[in-house]
């Protein structure tokens, strides 16, 4: 049933990932001149290879690739990164099914991975998700996320049956919990019960669900289940870390590299935007924004604008002078429950910065389609290499990543935005996300979880800042003020806290009629180590010395093209959750502490785009820099301390 085989000098990173952790599939058996794997036609990273990643976590997917008339081949989990994932060569067609022991199979379309990415990149291998494979089968792409349409029924049917085998495993004990799903030997020996195998036309039609109950009886999954699971499949493939790319370089445009060149988000006051031109006014941007489990995009962000005196030629030099000489400006995205449509890929309403300016309209992102599960292309020379296009035609053009920002005076800013996707969410792995919606009656479980955050400055002189905060059952993170909380004390509420729902209405006000905000996610969890990764941006006025603060963005941020000069890090946050997954922990007790870290066991830091380069501002304009000019810079950052909140403690269902 599987071929199994591999260049024998080339074992690729999720075979020996695989094979270190004990893997099921692990065994390759070398064919000599075949660059094929066991879940591939061919070899991740190299030329005209294109890997994807399913949204539900498959392993054991059959596929076939055009490209490879001889071979089949089976998705695999990579359990380094939480995701199921396949290759197949560029412009291929991959043919989905579920193959039984002997003769038997579900045929589940083909789709056009052309469509869907064509090229992948390290680090970031490109979504295909359920809505995809539905389309392959119904030949129709999906309108709307809804019951109703044609394309998303056919993802419901698709969901039932993997609900269900994930039920009969005990994989899940929640028909809407998505968790890995292993298609074992056992499962292929049964689907040789059915009396005939199933075509494309029978899942459309639904008659499917009579020709494989000897299999499964998906009538164990309601429709509103699996519309549930494919809603929560796709806001997933959604969600992810989205920031522009820094322009202060100017090299050839590489896809891949986040210092490839790309204008990131820049513009001017005119139809042309000319570094020669001394009457320009520009505006140059940076932001990063979070889009969570339940599909809220939020973030925070910065920009300059102004005049440059005397003459460049490249625009990355004009960015650097703005930098160097005009006060950065605040700019804060409040969590908005659209962004990038998550079936057409396209920026299909606007989305708003408010400017931290008496002066200024709101920044308005109006315009771009992700390709590749990527990349917003803001000009033609990204797009091109993104969509492989030589000629472009005018419907293209409304593909391009664009703003506008209107100022008061009557000026209109408009300009181009190239953007990347990065580190995309994956499923909570209930081994270590034990929550209330995923356990079995009487288990207990741990989220959601209460803490306090505590913000310290580097600048020693800045008072520490403590934030209660909750990660609640679905794996977003908000904030947990007490009623009366001020500047330098938004914990939790020592006695209340940890009662009332930990999701909150639309309202976003609690129990205790307290405005609470997003925050962010867990992006992952860490299986062998029992930890939790998090991200989280800080926006909004209310949080004062801490808005605009970075937590778990793994990113580093050039503040100069000088490599001397100092970058903005911002590493990872792993929560630890080993002392309250520990079995012999009573519930109803205050559990121990628990360990936050970097990914190297370090203190967690985090870092204020905006306060970091007002630093830079006040450096270089001694004169004008004013008090609070160098008070706003004392806020750039520092370390981060988790404690569980007082009132947390452990429950049973």
């Amino acid at each position: 049933m599987k071929n199994k085989y591999l260049l024998p000098f080339a074992l690729t990173t999720l075979m020996a990932a695989l094979s270190g952790c004990g893997g099921e599939s692990a065994n390759v058996i070398p064919e000599a001149y075949d660059s094929s794997t066991e879940n591939g036609a061919c070899t991740v990273g190299s030329d005209g290879c294109v890997e994807f990643a399913l949204d539900y976590p498959l392993d054991g997917l059959n596929f076939k690739c055009s490209s490879d008339t001889t071979n089949s081949f089976i998705s695999l989990i990579d359990l380094a990164n939480n995701v199921a994932t396949g290759s197949c060569r560029t412009g291929d067609k991959v043919n989905f099914f579920i193959k039984g022991e002997k003769d038997k199979q579900i045929n589940l379309g083909t789709v056009d991975l052309s469509k869907i990415a064509l090229v992948s990149t390290t680090g970031q291998i490109p979504r295909l998700t359920i809505l995809d494979i539905a389309q392959g089968i119904k030949n129709q792409s999906a309108i709307n996320l809804d019951q109703n349409d044609a394309t998303v029924r056919v993802a419901m049917s698709l969901v039932k049956i993997l609900q269900v085998l994930a039920l009969e495993d005990n994989k899940i004990v929640e028909p809407t919990d998505i968790q890995a799903l292993y298609i074992t030997d056992a499962m292929r020996t049964k689907l040789d019960l059915i009396l005939n195998s199933v075509t494309t036309q029978q899942i459309i039609n639904g008659e499917y669900v009579a020709i494989i109950k000897p299999w499964v009886d998906v009538s164990k999954i309601t429709d509103d289940q699996a519309f549930e699971v494919v809603k929560k499949l796709i806001t997933i493939s959604n969600a992810a870390v989205y920031q522009p790319e820094f322009s202060l370089f100017s090299t050839s445009g590489v896809v891949g590299n986040l210092l490839s060149g790309s204008d990131g988000l820049v513009g001017c006051n005119k139809d042309i935007c000319s570094a020669t031109d001394t009457s320009t006014k520009f505006l140059f941007g940076h932001f990063m924004l979070i889009t969570d489990r339940q599909g809220y995009t939020l973030g925070s962000g910065l920009q300059w604008r102004g005049t440059i005196d005397k003459q460049l030629t490249a625009l990355s030099s004009v960015n650097a002078e703005l930098i160097r000489n005009t006060r950065p400006m605040r700019m804060t995205a409040a969590a908005q429950s659209h962004w990038i449509n998550p079936i057409s890929k396209q920026i299909d309403q606007d989305y708003q910065f408010d400017v931290g300016d008496v002066n200024s309209q709101p920044l308005i992102v109006n315009q771009g389609k992700l390709y590749n599960d990527y990349m917003i292309a803001g000009k033609e020379k990204f797009y091109k290499l993104l969509t492989k296009k030589t000629t472009l035609t005018a419907s293209d053009l409304l593909d391009f990543g664009q703003w506008q920002q209107n100022i008061n005076s009557g000026e209109v800013y408009k300009g181009s935005l190239d953007l990347y996707k990065i580190f995309p969410i994956t499923y909570l792995d209930k081994k270590v996300f034990k929550s209330v919606n995923n356990v079995a009656l009487g288990d207990k479980y741990v989220f959601p979880l209460y803490a306090d955050l505590t913000f310290k400055f580097t600048q020693t002189s800045v008072s520490d800042v403590k934030l209660g905060i909750v990660i609640d059952r679905n794996g977003d993170i908000r904030t947990n003020m007490k009623p009366g909380y001020t500047e330098n004390d938004m914990s939790t509420d020592a006695v209340n806290g940890c009662s009332g729902e930990d999701i909150l209405p639309s309202s976003f006000k609690d129990t205790n009629d307290v405005q609470q905000y997003r925050l962010g996610t867990i992006a992952r969890t860490f299986t062998p180590e029992q930890a939790i990764s998090i991200r989280m941006i800080l926006a909004g006025e209310v949080f004062r010395k801490i808005d605009g603060a970075l937590v778990g963005m793994n990113s580093s941020i050039k503040t100069s093209s000088d490599s001397s000069s100092e970058n903005i890090v911002v590493g990872g946050a792993l929560l630890r959750l080993t002392n309250l997954l520990d079995p012999t922990l009573p519930t109803g007790q205050k559990p121990p502490a628990i360990s936050f870290s970097n990914s190297d066991n370090g203190t967690v830091q985090w870092g204020n785009t905006l306060a970091s380069f007002q630093g830079i501002y006040n450096a270089n304009n001694t004169t004008s820099a004013t008090d609070n000019d160098k008070a706003l810079a004392k806020l750039n950052g520092g370390t981060l301390q988790l404690s569980l909140a007082p009132c947390y403690t452990i429950q049973a269902k």
